[in-house]
């Protein structure tokens, strides 16, 4: 995992890494565990899915206010999207969604 730092045209800091899901396809068939592995799962219930576009991985985009956007798919640029410029950043965070806050386990 790449993490990079920048600022953009307003002063605002911005912290961008890759995010790769894990399991995808087991998640998406709801296929329980990989084999060789016992389900920890005590209910068998519905998952929440990750969008085809997402699959493959995104960039995720912090600011230092709290603020996140994320990107999917990852930039498929020359040399990998942590070597592209300040200006080239900026430009994917303005095209980037906006994703929900960080949960947290407590309240």
């Amino acid at each position: 995992m790449a993490l990079v730092e920048f600022s953009d045209q307003r002063g605002r800091r911005w912290r961008v890494w890759d995010v790769y899901p894990t399991l995808v396809e087991r998640r998406r068939q709801n296929a329980g565990p990989p084999p060789g592995l016992r389900e920890r799962r005590r209910l068998v219930e519905a998952r929440l899915g990750i969008r085809n576009r997402m699959s493959s991985g995104w960039l995720t985009f912090e600011a230092h206010n709290g603020e996140r956007r994320r990107l999917a798919p990852i930039p498929d640029v020359p040399g990998g999207w942590d070597l592209a410029p300040d200006h080239q950043l900026e430009a994917w965070l303005e095209s980037a969604e906006p994703a929900p806050p960080t949960r947290r386990l407590i309240e």
